[in-house]
C-alpha cells in the first residue's frame, strides 16, 4: 500500500458505501514524530485501513476512539504524548519522546464524503488543493480552500504525488520505475524503439509510451514531469532529447540527470548542439549520489535518491556536470 493521499483516496473510493469510515489526520506535533502535521488515513468499521499516521503503534488504539465517534458520529480530538508515562503513547513503548494531536472524523454519504471526492478530482487533475478541517465543534466538517473564519480551523495543502518521466526503456529501467512507483510517484517510461518500454516489464501503474521525440512536448506525462532520468544507452536518441528539454523544458521540472560518464556528456552535448547550462536546472552527469554498487538496482537507488533530494528541496547537487566541469 502506498501512503500519499493520492493513492489512499484512489484505494478507498470504490469502497466509500461499504461500511462506516473515518478519517484521521494529524493537526500539530511537538517533538519528534513519526509523521507531521496534515498526514491523513481512512480506516473502516470493517477493519479496512488506507495510510499510516504513525510507525503502526497507534493505529490500534485510534480504533477505539473511532468507534465512539461512529456511536455520536461526532468528530473528536486525540493527543498522544509519549512522554507522559501515563500516557497512554507511554504505556504502548512508543519511546520517540514527541506530541502528536489528531483529529477523527466520520466519513459518510451525509457529510459530503468530508469532500473527499473533490480533493481526488483536484489530485487526478495535478492540482494542489487547500484543505480546511473544522476543529472547534463536534461537526464533522471539510472546506477546499481558504477557511472560511480565522479560527477553529486546521489547514494544509495537499499536493498531488511526484512525477517521473523515463526516457529510455531499457532492462535497467526497470527497477527506476519499479521503486519509484513504490515511493507512490506516478511514472512514465518513453522509448520509441521496438522491444523497448513494453508494459509487461514496467509495473501496472507506469505508463509505458513509444512516441517520437519530436512530439514528446505535446504529452501530458511530459508536460507534468518533476523529475527527468535519460538512459537511452544510446547517444544520438539522449542528444535528440536533452534537446527538446532543452527547448521545451516541463514547466514544473526539479531535476535531470543522464546516465553515463562525463566524457559521454559532453559527446551527447555536442552532438545535441547545446551547453550544459541551456536546462532550467542543473544537468546530473554522472547520474545519482555516490551510494557504491554498479547493479541496476543500486543506479536506481542512487539516481531516485538523489531526485528525491531535489523534489523535497534538499541539496543534491554534488554530481552536476556544470559543478565538475568547473572543478575540472
Amino acid at each position: 500500500m502506498r501512503h500519499h493521499i493520492y493513492h489512499i483516496l484512489k484505494a478507498w473510493y470504490p469502497q466509500r458505501d461499504a461500511g462506516q469510515w473515518l478519517l484521521a489526520t494529524i493537526i500539530s506535533t511537538r517533538g519528534s514524530a513519526y509523521r507531521k502535521a496534515g498526514a491523513m488515513m481512512l480506516f473502516s468499521d470493517a477493519g479496512a485501513q488506507f495510510g499510516v499516521v504513525s510507525g503502526g503503534c497507534l493505529e490500534s488504539d485510534l480504533f477505539h476512539h473511532a468507534r465512539k465517534c461512529w456511536m455520536t458520529n461526532t468528530s473528536r480530538t486525540v493527543t498522544y504524548d509519549m512522554q507522559e508515562e501515563g500516557d497512554v503513547a507511554w504505556q504502548l513503548g512508543i519511546g520517540c519522546g514527541g506530541e502528536v494531536t489528531l483529529l477523527l472524523q466520520p466519513v459518510s454519504e451525509q457529510n459530503g464524503y468530508l469532500h473527499l471526492p473533490q480533493i481526488l478530482d483536484g489530485l487526478d487533475n495535478n492540482q494542489t488543493v487547500s484543505v480546511c478541517h473544522r476543529v472547534d465543534n463536534a461537526h464533522a466538517q471539510i472546506h477546499l480552500g481558504e477557511p472560511p473564519e480565522p479560527t477553529g480551523w486546521f489547514s494544509h495543502s495537499v499536493s498531488p504525488p511526484n512525477t517521473l518521466f523515463i526516457a529510455g526503456g531499457g532492462v535497467d529501467a526497470v527497477p527506476v520505475a519499479r521503486i519509484a512507483d513504490t515511493l507512490g510517484w506516478q511514472v512514465a517510461v518513453n522509448d520509441e524503439r521496438a522491444r523497448y518500454a513494453r508494459s509487461k516489464d514496467f509495473p501496472a501503474a507506469c505508463q509505458c509510451l513509444e512516441y517520437p521525440v519530436a512530439a514528446l512536448k505535446e504529452q501530458v506525462a511530459y508536460q507534468q514531469a518533476q523529475a527527468i532520468v535519460v538512459m537511452h544507452h544510446q547517444v544520438e536518441l539522449d542528444a535528440r532529447f536533452l534537446a527538446s528539454v532543452a527547448a521545451y523544458p516541463p514547466p514544473y521540472l526539479k531535476y535531470l540527470c543522464l546516465l553515463g560518464p562525463v566524457h559521454r556528456t559532453e559527446r551527447v552535448l555536442a552532438q545535441a548542439g547545446i551547453a550544459a547550462d541551456t536546462f532550467p536546472v542543473p544537468l546530473q552527469s554522472p547520474a545519482g549520489f555516490n551510494i557504491g554498487g554498479d547493479l541496476p538496482e543500486s543506479i536506481a537507488l542512487s539516481m531516485l535518491s538523489q531526485a528525491h533530494a531535489a523534489l523535497y528541496d534538499k541539496p543534491y547537487a554534488q554530481s552536476s556536470y556544470d559543478w565538475q566541469c568547473a572543478s575540472a
